[in-house]
């Protein structure tokens, strides 16, 4: 009976997508691993991009922009069906091969966001194209991010503020790469554990219990030094199941990491610099995590974790606070936010931030839409999208603020970028953004907004990370795939930053604050 229910579910897929370039009035349910919409793209390239151009054709909030932009959806399915069904009747498929058309594929796009991976099941790997990294591969400031590049020019941002007159500072971090230093080569918890290897090495009458306590740091050490090299979700889960199994050998910061941290950690800095500018560095809109209370709870924090934690809200505490008190004193020269290499993050942020600086009650930035069928233009009308501001008592400055951006600031960071053309006193220093304003969301809304996600990550062989909803500033106009222009244009001096820790834009960020100009 199984056997009959996934032939009839293969064959009616079949008759689905043989009918495609037609807009059709049933809701496929690609937001999960349905039969229906999958089955036959785990074993055909020609079924994926089935899936990927009748998925898109339903779910996608930018068709009317990408029109204008002379892209015609039923063209590139006439161009490229035959090329992937060519695939198909291959012996073999390298990676490369599926790679380049792929990227050929996706490259029209505008969405800033998109990401999209097909299986090939020939190498038993998923690849993945981005029409944005493609887009913005070519541009000069271009910087290609992952956790180690991210890590090293956070690291950099901070370190190199205080190159200038600095005359308070406070920086935290629970981004993943710095939760694990701890156990690195020259981390404070492996270098304890090779100092207690030693001792016990050197006893000469090693009780019994000394014996097994040496055997077990050296497995522990040896086990450490296995899942390093893991990513994200599983170097925490990988450790945590360490901390368990070697609890009983009672070592320094061997506490387990919450897995908040993988995709919600963050870098903060915040330096109080000479004429009295209050700075503040964010690598990721993840202030929510930690400064909301019930967000708080939800993570379970303990140990290393909390301590980390509350060293985030102490840090951005500090630069509110003294944003407040110079601004009652009268003596807040201005306020620079650098948002550089920001990743973006959470929509909530907005009120620890940009939003700190506002009147409570919320503050329009931007325009948005919904899809609201399974039409291609089928989109709800244009909607102010009110973003949260600061709800306790704090005062509204009126001193220039500057924010800093760059290629790599995207999402969040695009918007509070947007946010300086609508705000009299504030103003973008840095280089254009990124090109990905969309607003993005997991899949429990899918069946009201005809958009979201296609397929599962890491689970169906086609997977598209798509927005749920279409971003455009407030006099109508779409900026996605372009992005914000800043102000005033000012390149980053790389050698002298990664020398001499000179920031030829935060240098200009000052300049403007302090002289106007």
């Amino acid at each position: 009976m199984k056997n009959k229910i996934l032939l009839l579910g293969a064959m009616l897929l079949m008759l689905t997508l043989g009918s495609c370039r037609q807009d059709s009035d049933t809701l496929i349910p690609y937001d999960h691993n349905d039969v229906m919409a999958f089955s036959a793209a785990q074993n055909s390239f020609a079924a994926q991009y089935k899936v990927f151009w009748n998925g898109m054709n339903q779910n996608y909030a930018l068709w009317d922009y990408e029109m204008e932009n002379g892209l015609d959806w039923d063209a590139e399915y006439d161009k490229f069906l035959p090329r992937f069904e060519a695939l198909d009747k291959q012996e073999d498929v390298s990676n490369k091969e599926l790679q380049e058309l792929m990227d050929e594929m996706v490259a029209p796009l505008h969405d800033g966001h998109a990401n999209v991976s097909f299986w090939n099941y020939h190498t038993k790997t998923y690849l993945r194209s981005s029409p944005s990294n493609l887009r913005n591969s070519t541009r000069a400031d271009y910087v290609k991010v992952n956790d180690r590049v991210e890590k090293s020019m956070a690291l950099a941002y901070m370190a190199n503020v205080k190159k200038e007159d600095v005359l308070e500072y406070y920086s935290a971090s629970t981004h993943i790469q710095s939760m694990f230093a701890h156990i690195l080569p020259n981390g404070a918890t492996t270098k304890w554990v090779n100092a207690e290897i030693a001792r016990l090495s050197s006893l000469t009458t090693p009780t019994e219990m000394e014996v097994n306590r040496l055997f077990g740091l050296r497995n522990f050490l040896e086990e450490i030094n296995k899942i390093l090299t893991y990513p994200g979700q599983q170097l925490v889960q990988a450790y945590n199941e360490l901390v368990l199994k070697y609890g009983y050998l009672s070592i320094p910061g061997l506490t387990a990491i919450s897995p908040s941290f993988v995709n919600g950690g963050v870098y903060v800095t915040y330096a109080l610099l000479k004429g009295n500018i209050v700075y503040m560095y964010l690598s990721g809109f993840y202030l929510s995590n930690y400064l909301n209370p019930e967000y708080m709870t939800q993570m379970k924090l303990s140990g290393y974790s909390l301590e980390m934690a509350v060293a985030v809200q102490n840090t951005w505490g500090k630069w509110f606070s003294k944003i407040q008190e110079l601004h009652q004193a009268g003596t807040l020269g201005g306020v620079i936010i650098d948002i550089r290499c920001n990743s973006g993050g959470m929509l909530t942020d907005y009120q620890y931030v940009l939003g700190a600086l506002l009147p409570s009650g919320g503050f329009t930035t931007n325009l948005i839409r919904y899809k609201r069928g399974t039409g291609r233009l089928d989109y709800s009308p244009l909607m102010p999208q009110v973003m949260p501001t600061y709800k306790e008592d704090h005062v509204v400055v009126t001193e220039p603020i500057v924010v800093l951006a760059d290629c790599n600031s995207v999402s969040m960071a695009e918007v509070t970028a947007r946010s300086c053309c609508l705000i009299p006193n504030a103003h973008l220093i840095g280089k254009r953004t990124w090109g990905g304003l969309c607003g993005l969301d997991d899949n429990s809304t899918f069946s009201e907004n005809y958009s979201g996600h296609i397929g599962v990550n890491g689970v169906t062989p086609v997977y598209v990370y798509t927005p749920q909803l279409a971003t455009f500033s407030m006099d109508g106009k779409q900026l996605e795939g372009i992005g914000i222009d800043p102000e005033i244009e000012v390149d980053l001096d790389k050698q002298l930053f990664y020398s001499a820790g000179g920031d030829t834009q935060l240098q200009r960020a000052i300049q403007f604050i302090q002289t106007g100009k």
